[in-house]
């Protein structure tokens, strides 16, 4: 045998030999008794809501993880994690409030062996749900709660707000649940028949995946705000509402520089925008333009009125036609408008005031025809003052600016649709 075939043969034994030995440091059946040495705790690092344990690995061959628990104080559940041998740190999240917590540590070999357990304590960075708790807002809305919070660290978390209130001589409390794990976040609980001199008692708590509770927030006391729509046509339903001509500049006597779009493109109608009627199915019923953005679309109201809401709706048609009725069509997509501006006539300074901004969030997951649908066509309704719900001042003249469509993450800047304007007010006294 060659000197060159021996190193061969050489070289496979010693493989298949150590392929052996690491069968047997695998081998589950192994009646081996000993347990393996402890790790050796050489510092930890304080996170959100988390501690990194550093560890100096235990030398013996057949440990297969390290492993850390602690239990928590409010009921006695414990929590376990565990992170392979090659690792030098393990990660102990679940850490809700910043008091310290004795965190157990030890070896685990193959054979199911513990090392003897290291205590030792650790003291986290407050907590993504305390940051949430901390940043709660709550506000009466329009015939609604207002609840708006960051979670600045985008971890799971889960609000519940219980509302009380009395109605009609019965007391009745409530309970609601947001889950985010996005950083701005915003919601109303909706249709609260409540009288505006009715008080509410709110307190919220927050959760994590880990079951974990923030305490309760201490009682808040709101009042309901009310509302009502802005009347578009007469009872015989003649436009209550107009719209000035297109390319016109409906205040230019008094200083403003704004003119208004031509919607009247193929099958668009400016008038559509007012007339109390979605698009939807077949019946074609939209304004069009293809003036680049931003283009302003001037509504006379007719008279003065405190705004509160706004509520749009989309151009639904796409190829027209019966089946469209429960498909998505162009709900969230080409020719609709994304982001806009509203404005008020200042009568006093002669000029627009700007109102707010806003951005029609397209909705998240995976949904069917049916649901884009729904969406599309129950409309996007925005505060005037999205983060403080209030009135505006009195103004006759409201203007909706374009700002672009929703293709290319809101980037289009050409064009446009819109199916219906209604706008809310503070209610009417004659």
């Amino acid at each position: 045998m060659t000197t060159k075939y021996f190193l061969l043969i050489s070289i496979i034994l010693c493989l298949f030999c150590a392929s052996c030995a690491e069968e047997r440091r695998y081998d589950i059946n192994s009646d081996d008794a000993v347990p393996p040495a402890a790790p050796v705790i050489s510092r930890y690092e304080a996170l959100n809501g988390a501690a990194r344990i550093y560890y100096l690995p235990p030398a013996d061959k057949d440990v297969i993880s390290v492993d850390a628990q602690y239990t928590r104080k409010s009921d006695g559940k414990k929590f376990r994690f565990s992170t392979s041998y090659f690792s030098n740190s393990i990660l102990v999240p679940g850490l809700t409030d910043t008091i310290t917590y004795d965190v157990e540590l030890y070896a685990v070999d193959r054979a199911g062996n513990h090392s003897p357990v290291i205590t030792y304590p650790v003291k986290p960075m407050e907590s993504a749900i305390l940051k949430v708790k901390g940043s709660m807002i709550i506000k009466g809305g329009f015939d609604a709660i207002f609840a708006k919070w960051t979670n600045e660290l985008k971890e799971p978390a889960n609000v519940f707000i219980d509302y009380s209130f009395t109605l009609n001589g019965t007391s009745r409390t409530l309970t609601r649940v947001f889950s985010s794990s996005t950083k701005d976040n915003m919601y109303y609980i909706t249709d609260l028949a409540i009288p505006s001199d009715s008080p509410v008692s709110i307190k919220y708590r927050v959760s994590d995946e880990y079951e974990n509770f923030t305490e309760y927030s201490k009682d808040t006391t709101i009042f309901v705000l009310k509302d009502e729509e802005v009347p578009k046509l007469d009872p015989d339903r003649t436009p209550y509402w107009s719209i000035p001509a297109a390319r016109t500049v409906p205040l230019a006597e008094d200083g403003s520089t704004i003119s208004q779009v031509f919607g009247d493109v193929a099958d668009g109608k400016m008038a559509r925008v007012i007339d109390g009627i979605i698009d939807h199915s077949e019946n074609l019923n939209y304004m069009m333009t293809e003036e680049d953005q931003p283009w302003s679309l001037i509504i006379d109201l007719k008279r003065p009125y405190e705004l509160s809401r706004i509520v749009t709706h989309q151009r639904h048609t796409k190829d027209g036609g019966a089946d469209e009725d429960v498909k998505r069509g162009n709900y969230y997509g080409q020719g609709n408008i994304g982001q806009y501006r509203m404005y008020r006539w200042d009568e006093e300074e002669k000029q627009w005031e700007l109102i707010s901004y806003h951005k029609i969030e397209i909705p998240q997951g995976s949904l069917s025809e049916l649901e884009w649908n729904r969406y599309g066509r129950a409309g996007d309704m925005a505060y005037m003052f999205p983060d403080d719900p209030k009135y505006t001042k009195p103004t006759r003249w409201f203007r909706y600016e374009a700002l672009s469509g929703f293709e290319d993450n809101y980037a289009t800047g050409k064009g446009g649709c819109l199916s219906e304007i209604t706008l809310y007010c503070k209610k009417i006294t004659e």
